[in-house]
């Protein structure tokens, strides 16, 4: 079977049975499918090779299939896999100590879960229950805490409220950044402030300096509960272990995952301050809500990729690179300011921010051939989206000055397209969704750009 036949059919299996706007957007950009990876590239269907500058969007913060993380995931199946819940195991003991250790603050309680968006809703619960007075919660316009039905509420980009019916009038949303609308918003005293220290998505954004202490003191002030969402910022990815190191700030509850297995399995926490912790036990909160998330296989994995990230200094490597990186995108940015409107972010969390959704997807068919990945908005609707650049933390210097070859290489071709064909392409990509696939060009027996 050839590799175009082949992917029209598992494009076919994933309309029927996953999602038709992923097929869609295979399709339309000409995608090929992954089928393997390995450090900080990945390999299609084909066997061409791509440097992964999406990972999932910070994922794969050590690289894909990282032998020391695999070494330690294979001598834990080799023991133990999985626990009940209500049942600990020492290796889930292990990573509190070590979590304890790392995150800035004193903490006490530490549940663990499947996904982040489980993570959330476990935390909308404990603070609606502690607050019994107060039922707002204050979020970020463009902000992301998950899709669940519960999560969705505080989902910050609003228009997926439209389709699930899922608008509270007790939530508030304020513009990122803008922290006198957070205070008006806030009063005397709100509930819960959940914020990303640096917002992530199509929308990416680091707030001014002083933003999130100044949130601190606000909540503090008011008896505010603040919910820290580091789920795509932990781990080393803005260039600290966690990015409410850049105000020396500790909030009330923090929310971890995605990096923190480097990618070998879903994997979520929660961590609830001593202070909070003291005053309001978790048990006594929720003493029979159990997840399935802290079984041994995910606990020794996330055990092994903090020790590789302490051990090889990628903390550092995320300052040092990341600034290799950014400092190529900005000169990019100079060179085509019809394409690019800025470069925003911090370590290895950046990307480019476009001039129209028509750029990006633009840049992620040029890049695609040109052998790099990008992580793009998908269905989050921006008007200036950002085309994202997470590499793993341990990528090599020289990968990342091939990536800005790449990358050149891909502006250059898009600036040389004619202003007609950009402005047609922008159609197909307002209306994608609606296009039939007969219409899209990908027939059986066509080549595979």
């Amino acid at each position: 079977m050839s590799s175009t036949l082949q992917l029209d059919q598992i494009l076919n299996n994933c309309e029927r049975h996953w999602s038709a706007s992923a097929a869609k957007l295979y399709r339309i950009a000409r995608t090929s499918v992954e089928k393997e990876s390995d450090g900080v590239h990945v390999t299609d269907h084909t066997g061409k090779s791509f440097i992964d500058c999406a990972c999932s969007y910070g994922v794969f913060i050590v690289g894909h299939r990282n032998p020391c993380v695999r070494e330690s995931v294979q001598a834990q199946l080799a023991d133990m896999a999985w626990t009940p819940p209500g049942r600990t195991n020492p290796v889930r003991e292990a990573l509190s100590e070590r979590l304890r250790h790392i995150v800035p603050g004193e903490w006490e309680d530490i549940r663990y879960f499947v996904s982040g968006a489980e993570a959330i809703e476990q935390t909308m619960r404990y603070v609606l229950k502690v607050q019994k007075h107060r039922r707002g919660i204050v979020v970020m316009t463009h902000s992301y805490h998950g899709k669940t039905l519960a999560a969705m509420s505080i989902l910050g980009q609003q228009q997926h409220h439209r389709s699930y019916g899922t608008s509270t009038k007790e939530v508030t949303y304020v513009p990122y950044g803008d922290f006198a609308a957070l205070q008006r918003a806030v009063g005397d005293g709100v509930c819960a402030v959940y914020v990303e220290p640096i917002l992530g998505g199509a929308h990416l954004e680091v707030p001014p300096v002083g933003y999130m202490a100044n949130i601190r003191a606000l909540c503090d002030s008011t008896g505010t509960l603040l919910i820290a969402d580091e789920i795509q910022t932990g781990f080393g990815r803005c260039g600290k272990w966690f990015a409410i190191e850049y105000d020396q700030i500790v909030p009330d509850i923090m929310v971890l995952s995605k990096g923190l297995t480097g990618g070998y399995t879903s994997f979520a926490c929660a961590l609830y301050s001593s202070r909070l912790s003291q005053l309001y036990p978790l048990e006594s909160i929720e003493p029979d809500n159990r997840s399935m998330g802290g079984h041994p296989t995910a606990c020794a994995s996330a055990l092994a990729a903090i020790d590789y990230i302490q051990q090889n200094g990628l903390i550092e490597k995320a300052r040092v690179n990341g600034g290799i990186l950014r400092n190529g995108l900005h000169r990019l940015a100079q060179r085509f300011p019809e394409i690019i409107e800025d470069v925003p972010g911090v370590g290895m969390m950046t990307g480019l921010r476009l001039r129209g959704a028509v750029y990006e997807a633009l840049m992620s068919m040029e890049l695609s051939k040109r052998g790099v990945h990008a992580g793009n908005s998908m269905n989050e609707k921006a008007s200036n989206p950002v085309l994202r650049f997470y590499p793993p933390l341990n990528i090599a210097p020289e990968a990342i000055l091939h990536v800005l070859d790449m990358t050149e290489q891909a502006l250059d071709a898009i600036a040389s397209r004619p202003k007609i064909s950009v402005k047609a392409f922008s159609l197909v990509v307002r209306n994608m969704y609606q296009i039939p696939n007969r219409f899209l060009g990908f027939k059986r027996g066509t080549a595979n750009a």
